[in-house]
């Protein structure tokens, strides 16, 4: 359980909001948790919450984390993941996004592999379309992405959806007006 829960009623809480169900996942940028967000519709309740401890950013990565965060929230794209908001909790950079329940591509292709199976060609072009159709509207907005991989690539009800990671290895960085680099 991250460092910063707070016992409200019994129930450990993040921002007095995020129930902690379990955790997704760690690495060195910190670590990833599926949440119940207690203020949310029905339906809109499961959230991810990527916890990353301050102690780990200087403090001009933290200011950019903080400004990206920012940035991402005013992106709205079906093929975006949903960046809903950030906020500081004690030691650490917060960040709550979209749950993708289907996981993220490698794992999914990971699956087909061990199955000895393929995916199916329009499978393929399909998610193809949806990815290029959320690059290019990241494009217009002058984002370039630079860590597009498939373990950024997530699943959600068969609907692509691009990961955007705030982390040490910031992956957003803004293109010159004309488009020249």
């Amino acid at each position: 359980m991250p460092r910063f829960q707070e016992a409200v009623s019994g129930q450990p809480l993040v921002a007095k909001r995020y129930n902690i169900l379990q955790s997704l996942g760690r690495g060195s940028f910190g670590s990833v948790y599926l949440v119940e967000d207690t203020r949310a519709a029905d339906g809109e309740q499961l959230k991810v919450l990527k916890q990353i401890p301050l102690g780990n950013l200087r403090p001009d990565e933290t200011v950019q984390a903080a400004q990206e965060a920012q940035l991402l929230s005013q992106l709205h794209h079906p093929a975006i993941l949903t960046f809903y908001h950030s906020f500081l909790e004690r030691d650490a950079f917060c960040i709550i996004t979209e749950y993708c329940q289907d996981r993220d591509l490698d794992c999914k292709l990971e699956e087909f592999r061990r199955a000895g199976r393929s995916l199916p060609e329009i499978q393929v072009i399909d998610w193809l379309i949806q990815l290029l159709l959320g690059l290019h509207y990241m494009h217009d907005r002058r984002i370039l992405h630079r860590d597009l991989k498939s373990k950024n690539i997530f699943l959600k009800r068969n609907l692509v959806k691009i990961g955007i990671s705030l982390t040490r290895h910031i992956s957003v960085f803004f293109l010159p007006a004309d488009g020249i680099m």
